[in-house]
């Protein structure tokens, strides 16, 4: 019932997010160790098309944030990444507001930077361009990206970028 008031004044559905990730939806295919529920491929195929069926807006920020955010650091990510960077944003934090009354916060949600203006989706094309730092301890990521879902609310991101130019596609990696 709510969809077409969000879409209308093109704000962003914090409880129906909130909801789902008290519901263990906001990390549905994420392993337990990760906070996450530890469900298969079926599970969230038949979550995301009933979410989708109530308000598409909230399938796709529920799909971006599990798919695109969530499960490269899951599948390709560093125990310590992992932690830091999947456990916050699989569940909802709840906690009193005095009267004896849980008041769910926000929890963290996550985004993917691929797309570019001129480039669109194609990561073989990217200009945006990440390098090593003088002393070897950090990235420094360089570029535009542009029609990134979740991107104003978002507290951390997979941005895709450029390392080495000679390797073409090869040569993209994600940060």
């Amino acid at each position: 019932p709510n969809a077409g008031k969000w879409d209308k004044e093109h704000t962003f559905p914090t409880d129906a997010i909130n909801k789902l990730a008290e519901l263990g939806l906001m990390g549905i295919n994420v392993s337990s160790e990760n906070n996450g529920s530890e469900l298969d491929a079926l599970a969230y195929a038949i979550a995301m098309e009933e979410i989708s069926r109530g308000c598409a807006s909230v399938g796709v920020i529920m799909s971006a944030h599990n798919s695109l955010y969530l499960y490269p650091i899951d599948a390709f990510g560093t125990p310590a990444q992992k932690e830091k960077w999947i456990a916050p944003y699989t569940t909802a934090c709840q906690t009193g507001d005095g009267d004896g009354t849980m008041v769910n916060h926000n929890n963290k949600i996550g985004c993917f930077g691929l797309s570019e203006p001129g480039n669109g989706s194609d990561a073989g094309a990217a200009s945006t361009t990440a390098t090593l730092s003088d002393d070897g301890t950090e990235w420094i990521l360089n570029g535009t990206k542009a029609w990134i879902t979740n991107a104003y609310e978002a507290s951390a991101a997979i941005v895709f970028a450029t390392t080495d130019k000679k390797m073409k596609h090869k040569g993209i990696s994600a940060f």
